[in-house]
């Protein structure tokens, strides 16, 4: 008992240790899964921020480099092998880059025109994409024309950045040629670009070109709020604003197919986001079904804990039971084979000395000789007796080793069946369940009737237990002829086993914890002694609710 105290308080204080500091790392490991989504969700947001700002970065550099004079449909490259000539803008097409809506310029009049459509010359517009093209410059015109019309007067006042305005020294004889621009072809007495159209001119001073810097803006475009690449251009005959609009629709494709399974979204204002352009800022929220995850898992991390502290325990508890439980077992199997061996020690010696002390008179010629015969007598006596005990000790180890003996016969299999049927029924009706038994009355096979009891009652038994919460329970005993091969079924309507896996491995069960209470040792008893018997015993899995067990026995 000092022993049991003392090993108590010794695996008490380990387990308050344990749990203690198991428990401080359950919070940390909870918090990190938790947690994991939305950092997931912020690493995601800064990876996708910055490849769309360099997306962005890339685009605004491509468009700063272009001339002021593409923002029209036609234009004179100053470039070109003839002086005078016009040739269709580069912008008068499908914007190349999927991320630009549309280009767009206004002038001081808020007049609004787009590169692909020319009024003056239809044949010249973008034919394939006319009714998108004249929706986008109406939509300029309603929503932007007020707020980006140039004034009709002033210097060039950058928007947003503190980057100078492009001073521009152009030739006269160019300017004048983008300037005419459309009226240059169509008052042509022949049409063709490449062409001279206006008389030759004489050299003059350069003309002034002053172009702010292209700034992100934010307007409403639409129904919803766009971005926006705005500039001025101040020329000798008004200003004009110059721009394009980066198409929304596009961003929130390309976000969406960045993301994954993450929630993308691109807003404006103020915010804690990723900012990707000036107003514009991204944000990127976990899917709700990995939170949802996450929760589980961080529940589970402590449930998995404490699942392991408890069965740790409660091994540590019955080890440490199981020492003192051998202890006492050692003492009281010491104390029982001193008992033993005081017990066959006397046993012994009684038949023993009866053989010594006659063997000895019929040696020496002791006692009356005419009693010669009733000594050798009593001497066979006491070695029969002698016998019995050496035959007592021999099963006495028998059964401690466990041998399992059956005596296989033929016999009327049905007869048995329904003997036992009629045996257990009284107790199945006690308990609330019926039996129905469906036996062939002649079917013979090779089987021990001690063995097979136990086998059927264990089965019935089973089923009696593990269908009490069904509605239905009845229990059904049957036979099949398989040829060479005799079943006996026992099923019932419950609910079945759930684990299959080693089900007949002692101490296993086919039901969760909070099943019915039991061992586990009845199904892989009976599998031994079916297999004694030259057969075997088997778990069917059938459709539906209930559990299937079938006997297999020889035919005779």
């Amino acid at each position: 008992m000092y022993a049991a105290g003392l090993l108590a308080v010794a695996l008490a204080a380990l387990l308050v240790a344990w749990f203690i500091s198991g428990w401080a790392e359950v919070r940390a490991r909870q918090r990190a899964v938790s947690q994991a989504p939305a950092v997931a969700a912020e690493q995601r947001a800064g990876e996708l921020s910055r490849e769309l700002r360099s997306q962005l970065a890339v685009l605004m550099s491509r468009e700063v480099q272009r001339p002021y004079y593409v923002y029209q449909n036609l234009f004179h490259d100053p470039q070109a092998p003839t002086e005078w000539g016009l040739t269709p803008s580069p912008l008068a097409t499908t914007p190349e880059d999927p991320l630009v809506l549309g280009y767009f310029q206004l002038d001081a009049d808020a007049r609004a025109t787009i590169p692909t459509i020319n009024d003056k010359r239809p044949e010249l517009s973008d034919a394939q994409h006319l009714a998108e093209n004249r929706a986008f410059r109406a939509e300029v015109a309603r929503s932007l024309a007020v707020a980006l019309a140039p004034p009709r007067a002033g210097p060039i006042v950058a928007l947003a950045a503190p980057r100078p305005a492009q001073v521009l020294n152009v030739d006269r004889n160019t300017y004048a040629q983008n300037a005419v621009g459309n009226a240059g072809y169509w008052d042509s007495p022949e049409p063709q670009l490449g062409k001279p159209v206006l008389p030759g001119h004489k050299p003059a001073p350069p003309v002034t070109i002053t172009i702010s810097p292209l700034e992100w803006r934010t307007l409403p475009f639409g129904s919803a709020p766009a971005l926006l690449a705005v500039r001025q251009v101040q020329t000798p005959d008004g200003a004009l604003a110059q721009g394009f609009v980066v198409d929304r629709a596009t961003l929130t494709s390309w976000l969406a197919a960045r993301a994954g399974d993450m929630v993308a979204e691109l807003r404006t204002g103020e915010g804690s986001a990723q900012e990707i352009a000036p107003g514009w800022f991204l944000s990127v929220a976990p899917n709700p079904r990995a939170i949802v995850q996450a929760t589980h898992d961080a529940a589970s991390v402590a449930r998995a804990f404490l699942i392991r502290f408890v069965g740790l325990g409660v091994v540590a508890v019955l080890a440490a039971s199981l020492v003192v439980l051998l202890v006492m077992r050692a003492e009281r199997l010491a104390r029982e084979r001193s008992q033993f061996a005081a017990a066959a020690a006397h046993e012994l010696r009684t038949p023993l000395a009866g053989l010594q002390l006659y063997g000895d008179m019929l040696a020496d010629g002791l006692g009356d000789p005419a009693k010669a015969r009733d000594y050798a007598r009593r001497m066979s006596e006491e070695a029969a007796r002698l016998g019995r005990v050496v035959s007592n000790v021999l099963g006495f180890s028998q059964l401690e080793r466990g041998n399992l003996s059956v005596d296989v016969q033929v016999g009327v299999l049905g007869e048995a069946l329904r003997e036992l049927a009629a045996l257990a029924e009284p107790a199945l009706d006690r308990a609330g369940a019926a039996l129905d038994v469906e036996v062939e009355p002649e079917v013979r096979a090779r089987f021990d009737r001690d063995a097979l009891a136990r086998i059927v009652g264990n089965l019935l038994d089973n089923a009696e237990k593990y269908a009490r919460a069904a509605e239905d329970r009845t229990i059904t005993l049957t036979t099949r002829d398989l040829g060479d091969i005799v079943e006996v079924v026992v099923a019932d309507r419950g609910p079945g086993v759930a684990v299959e896996k080693d089900l007949f491995r002692p101490f296993a069960r086919g039901v969760s914890a909070d099943g019915p209470a039991g061992l586990g040792l009845g199904l892989a008893l009976s599998q031994s002694l079916a297999r004694a018997m030259g057969g075997d015993l088997v778990y069917r899995p059938t459709r539906g609710r209930g559990a299937t067990f079938a006997l297999r026995l020889p035919r005779a």
